[in-house]
């Protein structure tokens, strides 16, 4: 791997040095060359290196598709903030007076080549010479030429990194996902904050993400209900704590009679509470509480205690009372009056989910209308508009494509897959959504450069985009931070899997496959937890928060809820890939 030192210069003027690699097309699949061997039962126990070579030769085929091609006046475009792509894109360039046809320039940080092509259009894609450039920063010039060829102006100008397609296999699975699994709630179950779950009723004050009980509390209830299945020797404790928990999330919901009435809060404010939790304790997102509703409903699988089926009911309730004429529901509201706190709305997939659990899995069916309601306001809007706005509690709003994430997109990518048997064309844009979040988020090697996160008011990258510490693969959160989430990754994983069942196509299995694999490899670095950020910054534990520049001795062991997806993801692969029916369980997953 040989450094090189290159400039990018823009017609404006502005120069950036960039530091960069350059690297063989199959750098990353040359580490491993034995085929992962832990799915011999399953779909892919006969797959063999010319199998994972011809995965690779498809995945370079269809990154020459484009997805969801903007058209000036008629679809938007969902680019104008996106910082790579792997699927060959086009831009949002203005028209050129005098102009009869436009010459794109692309010019390759990694080799220095200039890829020519002339189209009738600014907006055009780059796919003539898409398969040609090299994975590595791009400069894109497209200008407009008069009729005798002549520079009539610049139409627009942009640099972005062309990020590596699917090349695997990439690293071999430690142990086997069930293996997994329970390594990682034993660990969880090592944290004392976690440990006091078995006695105590209250969260432990020395862990300072228990602010936000509807996600981390919840994700108490996911897990221990998960592991209670898997572990018959820990089973009764397990199940124990996650009661434990149920008891707090329920007492600390709002009272009967009030407009929010049932749901659990967003945000409380303990000793340790983040700055955000303190400042939103009159607020509340709206999309939390159905997953707390969707976490009662494991503990009611796992004990069949009536409780907890009737508090999901209230929170359906009260979901069917506060949906808007439209189909959704506001981001943010204000708890004493349910009023909006400003006009973003949730893509309510979680909520989706929620009800259609509730109509299916327990004849609740009077949650159908409210659910399909819900769906129709995602086909009018995101599916036509292409903005998958990040929804997190602890960011901030966004609009006009500014801040996108996966997490949406693959969640409903995995409903319409759900429902493609009723509707033809659903399996269609299910694909277009998952292409859509492996081409912004999924790194499969060769991340873009740190030096991409610059900006005139960040000079200085913050440490979560040390990019060459990241564990490939990946999956990236959102654009306003742009990192390596297991949690991502396991959202991917789940969608590649549902790809696959109904598609049968294999390219999405092995990609399901080599996300999972590196989730046993970082939980490994790692010491036994699915380390929330698939990273390794020297000095620091594995697990840590590499957001902070606070004691690098002081370990802090994550997001709960994301190791809880992470395991859910890996337990529901194994019995596609093991061929094996480790529990009958139905628990979904859940943000």
């Amino acid at each position: 791997m040989k450094s090189r030192f290159n400039l990018l210069i823009f017609a404006s003027g502005i120069v950036i040095s960039l530091s960069t690699f350059s690297c063989s097309p199959r750098e990353g699949s040359e580490s491993s060359v034995q085929i992962p061997g832990t799915y011999s039962n399953g779909p892919a126990g006969d797959w063999d290196i010319t199998d994972w070579s011809r995965f690779h030769d498809q995945a370079v085929e269809e990154s020459l598709h484009p997805i969801r091609q903007g058209e000036p006046g008629k679809t938007p475009f969902w680019n104008g903030y996106a910082k790579r792509f792997i699927y060959v894109p086009s831009f949002d360039f203005a028209t050129v007076n005098n102009s009869v046809k436009y010459r794109y320039t692309v010019i390759s940080d990694v080799n220095s080549e200039r890829y020519i092509f002339e189209a009738d259009n600014p907006c055009s894609l780059l796919t003539p010479v898409w398969k040609e450039v090299p994975v590595g920063i791009v400069y894109l010039k497209v200008e407009g030429l008069d009729a005798d060829n002549n520079v009539a102006g610049l139409a627009g100008e942009q640099m972005f990194y062309k990020a590596a397609p699917f090349n695997g296999p990439y690293k071999m699975p430690v142990t086997d996902y069930t293996s997994s699994v329970i390594r990682n709630m034993q660990s969880l179950l090592e944290q004392e904050h976690y440990q006091r779950w078995k006695t105590d009723t209250v969260p432990s004050q020395e862990y300072r993400l228990y602010c936000y009980p509807s996600k981390i509390v919840g994700s108490i209830i996911q897990a221990m209900s998960i592991y209670s299945s898997i572990s018959e020797e820990e089973s009764e404790e397990a199940i124990n704590m996650a009661r434990n928990a149920a008891s707090y999330l329920l007492s600390i919901s709002l009272p009967s009679g009030s407009v929010l009435e049932y749901f659990p809060p967003t945000y409380i404010d303990h000793a340790l509470s983040t700055s955000v939790a303190r400042r939103k304790t009159d607020q509340l997102m709206m999309f939390y509480p159905a997953i707390a509703g969707s976490a009662y409903l494991d503990l009611y699988d796992a004990t069949g205690t009536n409780e907890y089926l009737e508090a999901s009911i209230r929170i359906a309730e009260t979901y069917a009372k506060t949906q808007l004429p439209a189909g959704s529901w506001p981001l943010m509201v204000w708890i004493e009056s349910g009023d909006a706190v400003e006009d973003n709305l949730c893509v309510p997939t979680d909520i989706i989910n929620f009800l259609d659990r509730l109509v299916i899995d327990y004849g609740e069916i009077q949650f159908r209308q409210i659910s399909d309601k819900a769906f129709n306001w995602i086909m009018e809007n995101p599916m036509k508009t292409f903005h998958w706005e990040g929804q997190f509690e602890d960011m901030g709003y966004s609009k006009h494509y500014s801040n996108m994430e996966r997490g949406k997109p693959l969640a409903f990518a995995v409903l319409l897959l759900s429902h493609s048997e009723e509707v033809p064309g659903y399996i269609e844009m299910a694909e277009e959504l998952i292409r859509f979040a492996e081409d912004q988020f999924i790194v499969w090697e060769q991340p873009l450069p740190r030096e991409l996160f610059r900006t005139s008011w960040r000079p200085i990258p913050r440490r979560a985009y040390y990019t060459s510490k990241w564990f490939t693969p990946c999956a990236l959160e959102q654009y306003d931070f742009y990192t390596p989430i297991d949690a991502s990754a396991a959202s991917a994983i789940l969608a590649f899997k549902k790809a696959y069942e109904i598609t049968g196509k294999e390219l999405y299995l092995a990609k399901a496959i080599s996300l999972a694999d590196n989730q046993t490899v970082a939980q490994d670095l790692a010491g036994g937890i699915y380390p929330t950020y698939t990273m390794n910054l020297a000095g620091r534990k594995n697990f840590s928060d590499p957001t902070t520049s606070k004691d690098p001795g002081n370990v802090w062991t994550g997001w709960l809820n994301c190791a809880t997806m992470t395991a859910n993801a890996l337990l529901e692969l194994n019995e596609l890939v093991s061929q094996t029916d480790i529990q009958s369980r139905n628990i979904h997953n859940h943000e």
